[in-house]
């Protein structure tokens, strides 16, 4: 009877053991960085005021998660806690700060973490210098010692796609090419670069040759789905209209705007200047126009659409409907009221590879840029 006794305090002294250890451990992570060893390296950030893991996915969606948890400082705060290669300062002020992503509220909320291990503060900076950092500090884990610390369900791995972005859902879609997304509470409305689809929507324009089919076939892939949101560093992140602009990417990681174009719902669009994904969109229409895909398609509006025709004397006629000339310089700039317009037909054409007309003077994949 004594023996019995004895192994059941044994077995409860151990069962209340790894209870405390499990109790205590995001505690004994506040502030870290964990690197989880078994699965690819995922990171999590431990936060030290819930202590629990927040999903850190790609740099770009580090550095968001990072800054949305961060705390607003005042430089004369900041100063008070050395950087890496400076001697410690106000040490204790530093160990309160520990593993707190500060935001310099005084400045351009330039974003800093204070490693807990020295109480030392790194410079964020860009989303690849953030990266860095989180991968040079961070502490490898087992699953199993990860999955005792809770997770914050705003960060959790199941609202990240399979490349690691975070995921969004999707509140409406508006046509083939602008959609407005849900983003932390608020409604943001995306236009998506390097993709352009004919218009259906527009409030002075009609409805567009293939508008309702593209516009159609975005919204039964995307309408009230989850998907991930990418920037461009060589894009504005607003465009004029006052639209963020962003790539959107599927679940799966498929590229939702080249797969507009590549199944012929939209053509490759350069607004200013190359982007990205340029090379691929621009092969992923010539592609489209070999299958004589959607628009592309024999009979369809990417071959007979209305264009101004000029006369013999290169004055502009009333507007006809014409197959486009791609074997000798029918247009000038002068022929097309808009951008738009000029730059269906150079795509049509074959782009740069063929710009017959001579639409795009500069060479740089926009055709008459001076046109409204």
């Amino acid at each position: 009877m004594k023996k019995v006794q004895v192994v059941i305090t044994i077995l409860s002294i151990i069962f209340v053991g790894s209870f405390v250890n499990a109790q205590n451990l995001s505690n004994k992570l506040s502030g870290q960085i964990a690197l989880q060893v078994e699965d690819k390296g995922q990171a999590w950030y431990v936060d030290p005021v819930t202590e629990k893991r927040a999903f850190l996915g790609r740099p770009d969606d580090a550095f968001r998660v990072m800054r949305e948890m961060g705390l607003g400082i005042s430089n004369a705060n900041l100063n008070k806690i050395a950087k890496k290669d400076e001697a410690d300062k106000d040490l204790m002020f530093a160990k309160k700060m520990a593993g707190r992503i500060l935001l310099q509220t005084e400045s351009k909320g330039e974003a800093w973490y204070v490693y807990p291990k020295n109480f030392k503060r790194y410079y964020l900076g860009r989303p690849a210098d953030a990266f860095k950092v989180m991968r040079e500090l961070g502490l490898g884990i087992s699953s199993s010692n990860l999955n005792l610390i809770p997770v914050n369900d705003k960060y959790a791995e199941k609202y990240f796609a399979k490349n690691g972005s975070q995921l969004f859902k999707v509140i409406k879609v508006i046509d083939g090419d602008t959609l407005n997304v849900n983003i932390n509470g608020t409604s943001t409305t995306l236009r998506l670069i390097g993709l352009d689809t004919p218009e259906s929507v527009h409030p002075t324009k009609p409805t567009e040759c293939f508008g309702v089919e593209a516009s159609s076939k975005a919204k039964s892939i995307l309408d009230g789905k989850m998907v991930a949101l990418e920037s461009d560093a060589s894009q504005d992140s607003l465009d004029k209209y006052g639209r963020t602009l962003r790539y959107v990417f599927l679940e799966d990681g498929t590229n939702f705007n080249k797969m507009m174009i590549e199944q012929g719902y939209g053509h490759e669009y350069t607004y200013n200047k190359p982007y990205k994904f340029q090379a691929e969109f621009k092969q992923a229409e010539l592609d489209a126009k070999n299958k004589k895909a959607g628009l592309w398609a024999d009979g369809s509006c990417g071959s007979s659409i209305s264009v101004p025709v000029t006369t013999t004397q290169n004055q502009t006629a009333s507007t006809t409907t014409s197959v486009y000339n791609c074997s000798s310089n029918t247009y000038n700039c002068s022929d097309f009221k808009t951008q738009k317009e000029a730059q269906v037909v150079f795509d049509y054409c074959g782009g740069a590879t063929n710009d017959i007309h001579a639409l795009d003077a500069d060479g740089n994949g926009d055709a008459c840029e001076s046109l409204p």
